[in-house]
């Protein structure tokens, strides 16, 4: 069975072989930099959790989205808040097909 990174990068043997003799030559920690903890919270002036939310739609849909939203220099996660945002609000949707 392959072993891939987050990336989906193939980790091979040689890979395997490297990162060992590494981490018996010891790691220099005088140099490592703790990593920020996590994304920003979207609440402005406040470290507040930003909760996240899921929903299912069919794949032919988040495609559509995903690439209008490309197209329009968003991100889904961007017309997703805007969407939720004009809702909360009371806005209209809009027109709707039935």
């Amino acid at each position: 069975m392959a072993v891939r990174t987050k990336h989906g990068r193939i980790v091979t043997d040689a890979d395997l072989d490297r990162m060992s003799a590494d981490a018996e030559a010891g790691f220099d920690l005088s140099a490592w930099k703790p990593r920020g903890r996590g994304r920003p919270s979207l609440s402005p002036g406040r470290p507040a959790h930003s909760p996240r939310l899921a929903t299912r739609v069919p794949e032919e849909l988040r495609s559509k989205v995903a690439a209008r939203a490309s197209a329009e220099g968003k991100s889904v996660s961007d017309v997703m808040r805007k969407l939720l945002q004009d809702y909360a609000e009371g806005e209209p949707a809009g027109k709707r097909r039935r």
